[in-house]
């Protein structure tokens, strides 16, 4: 992939009729991708390497968009001569080009530059191992209580290419980046950079933390001395931090408060015991919230009622059900040991762990202390299980199962009164699932259904302070 090629596209891209270009993938990225560049007139084919009702249904609707496609995988002859590719980020180009799939001279791009360089609204982009979303919720919301036009987009769910027409220079794009997104960007420049944290994650896409954290790293390497980079203070002795162009804040959840600290001027917005959303973890996230909204100009008023009230996410430890003294939780945002690991700290009693999916390279010996100080059984599903199983069989007894209802149908019989059967998988939900939304959705929906046949009716719910 040509660097000098991306980089003159880059300077030219916003002009792309006529132009002949390749989308790699027909999930949401890849779609919102088709649409931005084929309402500006480009002839664009796409690539997909999956042939599901699902993707014949998105062609369907694209098919006055496109000049050609393919499914059911990705071919040379069909690929070969691109000159000009977009890639989905959950499309690894690498091992494309060396199969040449893909030429070696194509410039590629990911969707997120394309959105970036089509965006006429500054951006404040998120990235993290973990928090990502919970973070850009609350900066859209503090941001439009503060009278600003706030558009949520990227990896949160809704692509920035697909919200485009919706931003004007007045508007403030909030974007959720992940370490792909990341992988294939060129020029994407956020005003405001925002880095949470890094912990083991996605070493099957990576191969190593180093990797990863210089994939995370990469939000801030566009950035000038006008622009601004907030860091959570453990990445303060980091050399990789020594790059960063922008102005850079360090903050730390050790203050135990929420305190924004602006060119000189320091504001206090809020006590730690004041607010909805508990934990460490999460004090990081309003921190940075409160930060990058304090530099935007909201005032210090519209921050503390907003960061007081805000709750959790769906599926990011949500309360669904309440039965017989037995709390029924939703974590299937959790889809790495990190975030399972903030979740088994915060809930009270013991737990029985519903947990598996897709294996994401990570070191389950380093949560191991905790699951036997907490965990009263697991049960695990998914590609996982097996690798699951062997690392955690000796501190808790462990079950092996097919799906969610039999997962559900074993944790119930498993739990007394004061219990908690937390779904927290630390895994990705692909092998079985569309998304973390799916299994979390499927999750609900069986926990209902069981104790309903089992003559319990759920009392209902709300969101755990975590």
């Amino acid at each position: 992939m040509h660097l000098r090629g991306a980089i003159l596209w880059c300077v030219y891209m916003v002009n792309v009729k006529g132009k002949k270009i390749l989308v790699l993938g027909l999930g949401v990225s890849g779609e919102a991708a088709c649409r931005l560049l084929a309402d500006r007139g480009a002839q664009v084919r796409i690539s997909e390497g999956f042939d599901t009702p699902e993707v014949r249904i998105r062609l369907e609707t694209l098919k006055d968009h496109l000049v050609g496609y393919e499914i059911g995988g990705h071919t040379a002859k069909f690929c070969g001569n691109s000159k000009m590719v977009i890639a989905s980020p959950g499309i690894n180009v690498q091992p494309l080009c060396l199969r040449g799939i893909i030429s070696k001279k194509a410039v590629v791009l990911g969707e997120l530059e394309l959105g970036f360089l089509f965006s006429p609204a500054p951006i404040i982009a998120i990235t993290g191992t973990n928090g990502k979303s919970t973070t850009t919720r609350l900066i859209g919301s503090i941001l439009s209580a503060g009278g600003r036009h706030a558009v949520l987009s990227g990896n949160i769910g809704n692509p920035l290419c697909g919200e485009i027409d919706r931003l004007t220079a007045e508007s403030v794009a909030v974007v959720e980046v992940s370490s792909f997104q990341l992988e294939t960007i060129r020029k994407f420049k956020p005003h405001i950079a925002i880095l949470l944290n890094i912990t083991v994650d996605h070493y099957e896409r990576h191969g190593n933390y180093e990797n990863y954290k210089r994939s995370k790293f990469k939000i801030f390497e566009n950035q000038t001395e006008k622009d601004w980079a907030i860091l959570n203070s453990t990445f303060l002795k980091d050399t990789i931090t020594k790059n960063i162009k922008s102005r850079c804040i360090f903050h730390s959840h050790k203050n135990k408060d929420v305190i924004i600290e602006i060119d000189g001027k320091k504001e206090f917005i809020a006590h730690e015991k004041e607010l909805f959303l508990k934990g460490t973890h999460n004090l990081d996230n309003i921190q940075s919230a409160a930060y990058a909204s304090g530099i935007m100009g909201i005032d210090k008023r519209v921050i503390r009622q907003s960061v007081v009230t805000f709750k959790a996410l769906a599926h990011r430890c949500e309360k669904i059900a309440v039965s017989g003294g037995i709390e029924f939780v939703d974590d299937s945002k959790a889809t790495n040991i990190d975030a399972s690991r903030a979740a088994l700290e915060q809930i009270q009693g013991k737990v029985i762990l519903i947990a598996g999916g897709r294996d994401k390279g990570g070191n389950y010996a380093s949560i191991l202390s905790l699951v036997k100080k907490k965990v009263k059984a697991m049960v695990l599903i998914g590609e996982s299980a097996g690798i699951m199983d062997g690392a955690f069989k000796k501190a808790v007894p462990v079950t092996r199962v097919s799906s969610m209802r039999e997962a559900v149908e074993k944790s119930i019989s498993l739990a007394e009164m004061g219990d908690t059967v937390l779904l927290s998988p630390m895994c990705s939900s692909f092998d079985m699932f569309s998304g973390y939304k799916e299994r979390g959705e499927v999750f609900s929906r069986e926990v209902e259904k069981l104790l309903l046949s089992f003559g319990r009716r759920p009392r209902q719910t709300g969101s755990l302070k975590v």
